[in-house]
């Protein structure tokens, strides 16, 4: 189900403010990431930057990047 931009980035939020107590970063980051993916009206641009977090997420970075790159993108797409 796709919802609206604004919502999916409350949601996104939610699940980054508590990044740090998520069992699976990797998964959480994935669930970031889908969110925001299931959302429509994301322009162009947005639309790339979140195609290119999902790949960066799939190339398995370290553990450490997930959060600041997840909250860069958060504040990107604010």
């Amino acid at each position: 189900m796709s919802g609206s931009r604004q919502q999916a980035l409350v949601e996104a939020r939610k699940l980054v403010r508590t990044f740090g107590s998520a069992p699976d970063p990797r998964r959480r980051a994935q669930a970031v990431v889908s969110e925001l993916r299931r959302a429509e009206g994301w322009p162009p641009a947005a639309q790339h930057e979140i195609a290119a977090a999902d790949a960066w997420l799939k190339a398995a970075p370290a553990a450490t990047a997930l959060e600041p790159r997840l909250r860069a993108l958060l504040a990107l797409l604010s």
